[in-house]
């Protein structure tokens, strides 16, 4: 199985994989020990480039000195298309005079920028050369070399002759756009595909396939040109007494700025003489770099975006309310006065848990439409601390909605609990706006099927529950309902 010298690494590359079978009397040619080396090699390749991808999985950083003409690649892995592993364990320096030679020469006056890709490729060559003596009729002695090492070529491309693609493809995100307006159907499609069956479809194209592309790009490289200073004919042209009017008030100016310039300066970003055109290079290592997203990245990306959330355990009305989430209105006013505690198990953000995202309200009856309002029951605090291992966060009312609304016979709320099914109360934590106190993270709010801890595995969303205040009395007239509006 030879290497693929033309880079067409695709899943049947090496459509058979043979190995060697051993046994007693086997001889071992120069063929059998090559298949051996090929067979592991090739397995591990194929492994590479269709499971894992193919890209830089660490390190290989790219720095640009501008004194020395010179690119520096720190050290690193890289695979390529074929699945070839690429190590560089030291620093390497790439100068790029000679590239700007040629761009000088290549392009013409008119283009004033090029684009180029500092290319990591693999290469191999022999080592330990061994001198064997002549064999048979041919008298000459000839150089074997008794190792294949591997190793990796740093150059720079043009871009166009770099495999110029974006790192990754834009077909395999899922269709959330069916229902457009300009283009959805008569009869909408209310079947939504899962990310399984998406899967599914998307596996049913082509296996993937690297053709003539040897580059795992580190970075891309913009060179422009620039106008050196002075400007031509140099700045005699202002010297009093050469003939010329006496300097104006900015060319005076731009004498003295090309003055205060250093050596370096005038020639890193003005030419390296006089008058000389120069160029310009702006390094990019990150646009058109592709990754391996290994398992450690792989989770660090997950935990960066969900990580450890915080989470919602318990709340101390579910004692009082559940399973009936019913209430009398005489507890109400307890619970109102000793206050809604939840308990959370990460340590929260004091700030992030205020009257604007731990909301108390309920709906209100309006004695002349028969609507539904809602109202928010005024905050005295939200009071914050511990309970063994839990984080708390505990809403109390205020003292005069509590005197007014709940312990007054005439209320409004009182006389609402009179219609069934009494005071419907919603208590609302605002999980976006809330978040923990190491790591910043979001709550992961969602109250899901009234399971606790609550969460959907991202930050964000709204707890919300419910129950129903009701009449002390147990038989309370019968009346309208607001589901029935």
């Amino acid at each position: 199985m030879p290497p693929q010298k033309d880079s067409k690494c695709g899943v049947c590359a090496t459509p058979d994989f043979e190995r060697n079978n051993y046994f007693y009397g086997k001889q071992f040619t120069v063929r059998d020990l090559l298949q051996e080396q090929s067979y592991f090699n090739e397995k591990r390749r194929l492994v590479n480039r269709m499971v894992l991808g193919w890209g830089v999985v660490c390190g290989l950083d790219v720095d640009w000195e501008p004194e020395k003409r010179e690119f520096i690649v720190q050290t690193g892995m890289a695979l390529d298309c074929c699945g070839r592993e690429i190590i560089v364990c030291g620093p390497q320096r790439v100068a790029f005079e000679d590239y700007e030679e040629q761009y000088r020469d290549a392009r013409g006056k008119a283009e004033q920028e090029g684009k180029f890709v500092l290319c990591l490729e693999y290469d191999e060559c022999h080592a330990e050369p061994v001198e064997l003596p002549a064999v048979g009729c041919d008298d000459e002695e000839r150089t074997e070399f008794n190792r294949v090492r591997d190793g990796f070529k740093l150059r720079i491309k043009k871009w166009e002759d770099a495999c110029p693609k974006q790192p990754y493809g834009g077909d395999v995100c899922l269709d959330r756009f069916k229902h457009d307006a300009a283009t959805a159907p008569e009869t909408p499609d209310c079947g939504t595909e899962t990310i399984h069956q998406h899967l599914c479809r998307h596996l049913k194209k082509d296996c993937p396939e690297c053709e003539g592309c040897d580059c795992v790009v580190l970075a891309t490289i913009y060179v422009r040109r620039t106008t050196g200073y002075p400007p031509p004919g140099g700045y005699q042209q202002y010297e009093q007494g050469a003939g010329q009017e006496e300097r104006t008030e900015y060319e005076q100016q731009e004498r003295t700025e090309y003055d205060r310039r250093t050596e370096y300066e005038q020639q890193e970003q003005y030419g390296k003489g006089a008058g000389q055109e120069s160029l310009k290079v702006e390094l990019d290592t990150c646009t058109d770099r592709r990754l391996v997203y290994n398992n450690s990245l792989l989770y660090d990306l997950i935990h960066c975006h969900h990580g450890d959330l915080p989470h919602i355990v318990d709340f101390n009305w579910r004692r009082h309310t559940y399973p009936a989430r019913e209430v009398e209105i005489e507890t109400f006013l307890r619970m109102m006065r000793d206050g809604l505690t939840v308990y959370f198990d990460q340590e929260m953000e004091e700030a992030s848990l205020n009257p604007h995202t731990f909301i108390v309200s309920y709906l209100h009856r309006e004695s002349g439409t028969g609507a539904f309002i809602e109202k928010r029951i005024p905050v005295k605090e939200i009071r914050t601390g511990r309970d063994k291992n839990c984080y708390t966060a505990t809403f109390t009312a205020m003292e005069v909605w509590i005197e007014n609304e709940l312990k007054a016979p005439d209320s409004e709320l009182r006389a609402d609990t009179r219609y069934e099914p009494g005071v419907n109360v919603q208590i609302t934590l605002r999980g976006s706006r809330i978040w923990s106190r190491e790591g910043k993270k979001g709550l992961d709010g969602e109250y899901l099927a009234d399971k606790l801890p609550t969460g959907n595995g991202t930050q964000g969303g709204d707890f919300i529950d419910w129950f129903r205040v009701m009449p002390a009395d147990a038989k309370k007239p019968k009346g309208e309902s607001y589901e029935d509006y």
